[in-house]
């Protein structure tokens, strides 16, 4: 079945910057005036030509899709008219027929629970955060830093959740030091009250590390969802100590977005910090406010910002949902032009927030069933990853591009950085959890253990011993622990519903 197929002046065609395909797709190729019918050839880089007629030069290829074998294809498309003669030139598009889930992967190398304990205790006790232990300051060598609200908050997150566990680890008081350490570091960096996005947790250091601040990348600019993500580290902090400081933190963060909300629902996704003008034209794709202000409202009880949640949840629907452009949303690649930089990071966000749903309705289920199945044909990687890329790759995607690197199966983060990121894996394993817990389908649970498996093979690199590789493959990139941080949040979901992991 076709993911989300286009419609010539009904739905737009999603797919013209896509390598892969999992699902059979289907082509915005030019309908020829005179053509009667159109003869499709798929034409395997090995096998036999598979040939099929349509009347539309839009069909999908499921008539031969399960008879494409895994690897290079490349598709015509011959306008025939009504004597049967071929009709101007044919069309033409190339891709890479994804290879399907196949269930004898790798037994996990660790237990779930204890691969997860693993890689919070690393990290934890990483010289990544060791800063937060000592000084309240970022180490410069550590220079991810730059991006405070992300990686100044996850560690903060970290720590908390670390000191949190049951029994509570010999350090734990040492720990949660340090997270307020770091929480407060981050409130101290926050947009002053005359701003035009006050409270906010700024993008880009404002001070620091400015040779790694180029281009869009300037502490003059912010990205909107920087709130979100930073708010949901503060009620992290707020369930850990109950400090009042750190919910009011978060509310502060949400009543700045009920200011600037549009009255279509979303927010500008890029703009100047100190005033608010555009940078770009882009609009969020406003899922990780959704999210954000479901669990204010769960951790606190506030109801205030209800109507905002469902104006922002109803523009998901009248837009990314209808138009299917699940733009990347990433501070380090500059917001670009509808379809030419989806992922898959948002559109499972919204799945899960659907099936998160007391009884979610057939339609939410149905919808959140159909972005599972766009995240696994465009980004999850089950065996033979495609030789081409999506577009221009962003630095992190040049320096991952090598797919013989790559640790099987995974899942790319974006298609300007068409690389295997621990993060996305995550996302994918919840996405399928979540899947799994409502239609209890042992096919959801298989995929989520495979994915899961892949990360506990890369706690055993010695340069980071019983830490998630942020980018899974070897030799592995930097460590982005945000990014660790979910993987290990995935890793203890997975625990909790299938506590009985498949032996190592």
């Amino acid at each position: 079945m076709p993911v989300r197929p286009g419609q010539p002046g009904k739905a737009p065609f999603w797919n013209r910057e896509a390598v892969q395909f999992l699902y059979a797709p289907a082509f915005d190729f030019a309908p020829i005036a005179g053509a009667r019918e159109y003869r499709f050839t798929v034409a395997p880089a090995a096998g036999e030509t598979l040939p099929f007629s349509a009347p539309q030069p839009t069909a999908s290829l499921a008539p031969v899709w399960t008879r494409v074998p895994v690897g290079r294809t490349t598709l015509t498309v011959q306008a025939i008219d009504v004597r049967g003669q071929p009709l101007g030139e044919p069309q033409r598009r190339t891709f890479h027929r994804a290879a399907p889930f196949d269930a004898t992967y790798p037994p996990p190398a660790l237990a779930w629970r204890e691969s997860a304990r693993l890689a919070l205790e690393a990290l934890v006790h990483s010289p990544d955060l060791r800063c937060w232990f000592t000084t309240g300051e970022p180490e410069e060598q550590f220079h991810l830093y730059r991006y405070p609200y992300k990686i100044v908050g996850a560690a903060a997150a970290a720590l908390a959740l670390y000191a949190a566990q049951q029994p509570a680890p010999a350090d734990a008081t040492a720990a949660l030091q340090a997270a307020r350490r770091a929480a407060d570091y981050l409130l101290g960096l926050c947009f002053p009250a005359d701003a035009a996005w006050a409270h906010h947790t700024p993008t880009y250091h404002p001070t620091r590390f400015r040779d790694r601040l180029k281009g869009h990348m300037s502490p003059e600019n912010h990205m909107t969802t920087s709130g979100a993500e930073s708010g949901l580290y503060f009620l992290t902090l707020h369930r850990a100590t109950g400090e009042v400081r750190y919910r009011e933190a978060a509310v502060r963060i949400a009543e700045t977005y009920a200011r600037h909300q549009r009255p279509e629902g979303s927010w500008p996704l890029f703009v100047r910090a100190r005033d608010g003008a555009l940078v770009t034209d882009n609009l969020m794709v406003p899922t990780m406010v959704v999210d954000f202000l479901d669990r204010l409202e769960r951790e606190t009880g506030l109801t205030q910002f209800n109507p905002m949640r469902r104006r922002a949840a109803a523009w998901i629907e009248a837009n990314p949902v209808r138009s299917w452009n699940w733009q990347g949303q990433f501070e380090d690649v500059k917001p670009q032009p509808a379809y030419e930089n989806l992922t898959k990071h948002d559109a499972c966000d919204y799945a899960i927030h659907l099936l998160r749903q007391p009884a979610p309705t057939a339609a939410e289920r149905e919808l959140a069933l159909e972005i599972l199945r766009f995240s696994e044909d465009q980004f999850v990687i089950w065996a033979q990853p495609p030789a081409e890329r999506p577009g221009k790759q962003s630095p992190d995607g040049v320096a991952g591009s090598r797919s013989s690197r790559w640790l099987l199966p995974c899942v790319l983060e974006q298609y300007r950085a068409y690389a295997p990121v621990c993060a996305s894996s995550a996302k994918l394993i919840r996405t399928f959890l979540a899947a799994y817990r409502t239609t209890r389908d042992p096919l959801h649970l298989a995929k989520a253990r495979a994915l899961a498996g892949t990360l506990t093979r890369t706690q055993s690199n010695p340069k980071a011993a019983g830490r998630y590789l942020t980018w899974v493959m070897q030799p592995s990139g930097p460590m982005w622990f945000n990014c660790e941080l979910l993987a290990i949040e995935a890793m203890q979901e997975l625990s909790a519903i299938d506590p009985a992991t498949p032996a190592p």
